[in-house]
């Protein structure tokens, strides 16, 4: 373990700067904003409407924080596609805080797959202190994913960079994860072996299972869940059609881990990552707004208990803070 555990945060980084936690508010756990996709975009970016992209950007952001949010956790990397001057003008125009990330997702480029842990945490260190691509927007929070292959060589040089990172700046990690095979687990083992305070760890996609016995297991070690992927259901990817937890099912786990006392763990978001055709439908940042949020409530769930998960967790994630009660 570090010898000393780097001090709560006193100011959260945004695309726009620095705010005061207090500022933060409705927070999304889990979210991305529309752009292009990595190396495509770069280098045929003839193949993309970029004036109709950005402006769909604009408008859905604006309609975000119209209908009551007011900041995203943009877990968005190198490898997904990151456009530090569209964010920052999607912040401006919209009036939503963005947290950007540092950090890589799956497809860990094959220089960076050469490099020991250290040498990588140099990157996200610099992109945390001084800022992204050739910005002063600094990261605010740090990316790793392992999906349905578990926990790959590469992706456990990426977790242990992580926590090298995080621990000498106080920078959270956020974790993409495969929750139906309990991947997470390996991320904490992991995460835990190279040092990383648990404090400063949030498991994303936990609403992806309903296994409660597992969930609750993984708070027990003292780690933030990100209960996102809203609304869940049948989704089409590249691997056919999939079933996952719909929203009806992702409220009851929730539900189920508010029971248990674990409501100031809980974080809840979308996943949103806008693709490139028109909407599947209306509103998508809003969905927890509109349909599940007022779902947890009609199931008995108090508007306080809303609150914590919705403003206090992020908050207190961002910072290294603890939520009392």
């Amino acid at each position: 373990m570090p010898s000393t555990t780097p001090a709560v945060r006193t100011t959260i980084e945004t695309v726009l700067g620095p705010i005061a936690p207090s500022d933060l508010g409705f927070t999304l756990s889990h979210e991305h904003t529309p752009g292009v996709p990595a190396v495509l975009g770069v280098e045929y970016p003839w193949m993309y409407d970029m004036p109709a992209i950005r402006q769909r950007g604009i408008d859905e952001l604006t309609e975000a924080k119209q209908g009551g949010v007011d900041a995203i956790i943009d877990l968005s990397t190198p490898d997904l596609g990151r456009d530090m001057a569209l964010s920052r003008e999607y912040a401006e125009r919209s009036g939503v805080h963005i947290v950007v990330a540092t950090g890589i997702w799956r497809e860990v480029p094959r220089q960076l797959r050469a490099m020991t842990p250290e040498r990588v945490a140099e990157i996200f260190i610099r992109e945390i202190t001084v800022g992204i691509q050739d910005t002063d927007i600094k990261a605010g929070v740090i990316k790793c994913a392992s999906d349905t292959e578990g926990v790959s060589p590469a992706a456990e040089i990426i977790l242990r960079a992580a926590a090298i990172a995080s621990n000498e700046t106080g920078c959270p990690i956020s974790t993409h994860q495969w929750a139906p095979t309990q991947v997470g687990r390996q991320q904490v083992d992991i995460l835990k072996d190279a040092g990383a305070d648990m404090n400063r760890v949030c498991i994303g996609h936990s609403a992806d299972t309903t296994d409660v016995e597992y969930l609750h297991g993984l708070l027990e070690d003292g780690v933030w869940l990100s209960m996102d992927r809203y609304p869940g259901g049948v989704v089409i990817g590249a691997d056919g059609e999939q079933r996952r937890p719909t929203w009806e099912e992702r409220n009851a786990t929730v539900r189920a881990l508010i029971d248990r006392g674990w409501a100031g763990r809980l974080m809840l978001g979308h996943d949103y990552a806008p693709s490139l055709r028109p909407r599947d439908f209306p509103t998508r940042y809003l969905f927890l707004s509109t349909v599940a949020i007022p779902g947890l409530l009609a199931d008995g769930v108090p508007q306080a208990t809303i609150d914590t998960m919705m403003r206090e967790v992020p908050r207190a994630f961002l910072t290294g803070a603890r939520v009392e009660g």
